[in-house]
C-alpha cells in the first residue's frame, strides 16, 4: 500500500487524508453492525406486540412490530411484519381468521435478518383467539352456541305458547321463540379478532 503522506507536502492535504482515515476506521464497526445475518430454522422465541391489531380496524398490508421478550441471544430484538389476510366469519356461525407474515428481525446493535416464521401459540388471548393448524389466528367460534341459543328460544316459545293457548298456541310460540333466538345471534354480528398492544405469542422460524 502506498504511503499517501510521503508524497504530499501540503500540510492541509495531509490533515484531510488523516481525517478521512480516522472516519473510515470509525465507520467500520457501524457498517458491520447493520449487516445481514441468518436466524437458524426452528429457533423459537416469545414476542410482545408493539401495536394493536384487529380484524375490523386493521387492513391487509398493514405493518406491525413486536419485541422479543425471551432472555438470551435475541432479547429486545424487534420483529417486523404485515397482515396478509383477513377472513370475516358469517353472522351466525364460523370463525374470523387473520394471517400475519413476519418479514425481518432487527437486533439491538442494528444487525438485521430476513425471516419467515409461523405462530405456534397465543398467550392468554382475552377473546379466546387461537392458532389453527396452518398458523393463522382464529377467533373463538360460536356455531354451537348459536344453535343452542336458537333451540332454547324455540323451547321457551313452545312452553309459553302451550301455557297460553295449547296446541296451536304452542306452534306459534315455537316460531316466536325460534325467531327470538336467531335475533340474539344476529345481534352479535361478525366474530372479531383483537390482539392488543402487549399481547404475547410464540413464533418459530421456518425456512419458507
Amino acid at each position: 500500500m502506498k504511503n499517501v503522506f510521503k508524497k504530499t507536502s501540503d500540510p492541509s492535504l495531509v490533515m484531510v487524508h488523516f481525517v478521512f482515515a480516522v472516519l473510515m476506521m470509525a465507520a467500520s464497526p457501524l457498517l458491520a453492525s447493520t449487516s445481514s445475518f441468518v436466524v437458524p430454522n426452528d429457533v423459537a422465541f416469545r414476542i410482545r406486540l408493539d401495536d394493536t391489531i384487529t380484524s375490523e380496524d386493521s387492513s391487509v398490508g398493514d405493518p406491525f412490530s413486536a419485541t422479543v421478550v425471551d432472555q438470551g441471544e435475541y432479547q429486545n430484538a424487534r420483529v417486523y411484519g404485515h397482515i396478509t389476510d383477513i377472513q370475516m366469519s358469517g353472522k351466525v356461525k364460523g370463525h374470523t381468521s387473520m394471517v400475519l407474515r413476519f418479514d425481518r428481525l432487527v437486533m439491538p446493535d442494528g444487525r438485521r435478518a430476513p425471516i419467515h416464521a409461523e405462530i405456534v401459540e397465543l398467550y392468554h388471548a382475552p377473546s379466546g383467539e387461537k392458532v389453527d393448524v396452518e398458523g393463522a389466528i382464529e377467533s373463538g367460534g360460536r356455531g354451537r352456541k348459536s344453535i343452542e341459543h336458537t333451540a332454547i328460544g324455540a323451547g321457551a316459545g313452545a312452553l309459553l305458547g302451550g301455557i297460553f293457548g295449547g296446541g296451536k298456541g304452542a306452534g306459534i310460540g315455537s316460531v316466536i321463540g325460534g325467531v327470538g333466538g336467531l335475533g340474539t345471534t344476529a345481534f352479535h354480528g361478525h366474530q372479531k379478532i383483537t390482539l392488543s398492544s402487549g399481547q404475547e405469542m410464540l413464533i418459530r422460524i421456518t425456512g419458507r
